[in-house]
């Protein structure tokens, strides 16, 4: 049996962004993000830079883009050097906002100026840029869980909406406090992004934490305590998952 890790990664024309961790999920779909993958040997990441850089070239591609791989783990959920491409999304992806976190660019500006004929330089991209520090997303999403696990999308007013804030906290949404939501849609409701300098981690995640506990969101239902069960979780504090963890545990 091969477990998987999914790993992505934001190209810029000839450029690389960095690489996020998503192997969080449930269903195929992402609920946590991390960046840059606190588990991603230096080899691997070179060799899997390498790749995504090529298609990029190979195909003149000129905008920003999503490189997704799967990265082989052997049972104690190491990386085996081995690793798959999935699939380029020619387009930012919802976790674009732990790149923007770490990288320290807007980059919803950056493919806006690229599409108007703006250079690397120009839309203010430097090379040799590095990661700084850990960035974390967790989706927030509104549903309610049945006894078996399976999440139902839950709709209703929102009587209350009030978020987290402060340093290295951000939060992104169309929420306010009397906004009816339409279960015809997508159940994400908001995007909680932590930010923290070095390279902890468990730091990231007790930030994660503290800033779920400051939500105030009442008349839907929500996967707010999942969240905090999952980061809570000893495995996944150790960086000891794969895309099967959550429907396993």
């Amino acid at each position: 049996e091969i477990h998987w890790r999914d790993w992505s990664s934001d190209v810029c024309s000839s450029d690389l962004l960095g690489e996020r961790e998503c192997s969080l999920q449930r269903r195929s779909q992402k609920l946590v993000e991390i960046a840059p993958s606190p588990s991603l040997p230096a080899p691997l990441r070179e060799a899997m830079c390498d790749a995504a850089l090529r298609m990029a070239r190979a195909a003149r591609y000129r905008s920003l883009g999503t490189f997704e791989f799967l990265v082989a783990l052997d049972a104690a959920t190491q990386p085996t050097g081995e690793f798959a491409f999935i699939e380029v999304n020619p387009r930012l992806q919802v976790e674009h906002t732990v790149t923007e976190a770490v990288m320290g660019v807007d980059l919803v500006q950056v493919q806006l100026a690229l599409a108007g004929g703006a250079s690397l330089a120009e839309a203010g991209l430097r090379e040799g840029r590095v990661p700084r520090g850990q960035a974390i997303e967790l989706r927030i999403n509104m549903e309610t869980l049945d006894a078996d696990g399976s999440a139902r999308p839950h709709s209703g007013v929102l009587d209350a909406f009030d978020l987290p804030s402060g340093p290295g906290v951000r939060v992104d949404t169309f929420g306010y406090a009397g906004y009816a939501t339409n279960p015809r849609y997508d159940s994400l409701l908001a995007k909680l992004i932590v930010h923290v300098p070095g390279n902890r981690l468990d730091l990231a995640l007790d930030r994660a934490r503290r800033a779920l506990a400051e939500f105030r969101i009442e008349g839907v239902a929500t996967n707010i305590g999942f969240l905090q069960s999952l980061i809570a979780d000893e495995a996944v504090r150790a960086g000891r998952f794969d895309t099967g963890y959550i429907g396993a545990h």
